[in-house]
């Protein structure tokens, strides 16, 4: 075992020592991140709102988890994943309704038949998003701000997670990686099967990703009560080039909903090492064709330092532009009570953070 603490070994052992009389060798890790960092936002004036300012200590995406390995013989291995988020400013849990709201995970991989897992996952957009977002899905410049469905969003962007999952990955075949992602809703409305199909090459300094998600949510949510669900579609396509003195990032996203208006965006961004740190910066674009023009604009820079191989601190500069009936605050501060702007509001926010990783 490795990364482990006291009371890790001790929660941990048995299982472990069952696994390895049973089977063969096997591996159990604890592992997390914690993420704090100061935030001064400030918003502008609008019709429903004058200007405000906030301070705030905001915890960006703190989690814990268990994962592990067993090794079943043949190039057969079972594998496990359980992870909770948590908020590193309070000590509450991300979710008060699931013990491990990121991702329960069981499954079995092979080297050459690729792997399957069952469970509460992520879909393959944050896996692909993993390796475009120059922001690595944190800080002030995340690009889930503008483009993962939900909260601000709303139905329009790709799908962070499903319950109830099935996924197969295949394995590398001259760089190329599929994977396939269906989930069941088990009689809950919506109705319908969720589903997300990917396609991914990497090779050498280049990384080419391709996602189409299908999923259905209830008509109320997209504007259509009369009826039960509507099906929305979103493809994704995203890249990377490792160029040694900078890598570059370009994304593309078109999100639909059945008998309603739909969304077209993307962004381009860069990492730049400097000395021990790096630089990243991005510009992100989303279009709405709704009838209030609910655009949004956002750039960002930061410099991340690291400390140690597990901690480093950062410095972030951010402005969000919002028309029509956009409201999308700065990444992690929106979900902080008074982080959220009126819709049409811009925001201008400076990030001092910490991370941690163990």
């Amino acid at each position: 075992m490795k990364k482990k603490s006291v009371i890790g070994v001790c929660l941990l052992a048995p299982p472990l020592a069952f696994a390895q009389a049973s089977g063969g060798p096997s591996s159990v890790q604890l592992y997390g991140r914690l993420d704090v960092s100061v935030n001064a936002v400030r918003m502008s004036g609008t019709t429903l709102a004058p200007a405000r300012s906030n301070t705030l200590l905001s915890s960006d995406t703190s989690r814990w988890g268990v994962r592990g390995t067993e090794d079943l013989g043949g190039g057969h291995q079972a594998f496990f994943k359980l992870e909770q988020g948590f908020n590193a400013d309070t000590g509450t849990l991300s979710s008060p309704t699931q013990a491990f709201n990121r991702e329960t995970v069981v499954g079995l991989r092979h080297a050459t038949l690729g792997s399957l897992a069952l469970g509460s996952q992520f879909t393959p957009s944050i896996a692909m998003s993993l390796r475009i977002d120059p922001f690595q899905r944190s800080s002030m410049g995340a690009m889930q701000t503008l483009f993962q469905r939900g909260g601000a969003a709303g139905n329009l962007g790709y799908p962070a997670q499903y319950n109830n999952a099935i996924q197969y990955s295949s394995p590398a075949v001259g760089g190329f990686v599929g994977r396939v992602m269906v989930a069941t809703n088990e009689g809950a409305s919506p109705f319908g099967h969720p589903a997300s199909y990917a396609l991914e090459y990497a090779q050498g300094p280049l990384y080419v990703g391709a996602v189409y998600d299908r999923l259905n949510t209830t008509g109320a949510s997209a504007g259509q009560p009369a009826r039960a669900s509507v099906s929305t579609d979103t493809l994704s396509l995203g890249a990377s080039y490792d160029f040694k003195a900078a890598k570059l990032y370009v994304y593309l996203i078109k999100s639909d909903v059945d008998r309603s208006f739909g969304m077209r965006g993307g962004f381009v961004g860069v990492k730049v090492p400097v000395g021990p740190g790096e630089i990243n910066a991005t510009y992100q674009v989303r279009n709405v064709d709704d009838a209030a023009g609910s655009d949004a604009r956002l750039w960002a820079v930061q410099y991340m330092h690291p400390l140690s191989r597990r901690t480093s601190v950062y410095a972030s500069v951010a402005q969000q532009r919002n028309d029509g009936a956009a409201a999308f605050g700065l990444w992690p501060s929106r979900a902080d009570a008074g982080g959220s702007p009126t819709a049409g509001a811009d925001v201008r926010g400076v990030q001092i953070g910490m991370r941690h990783v163990f």
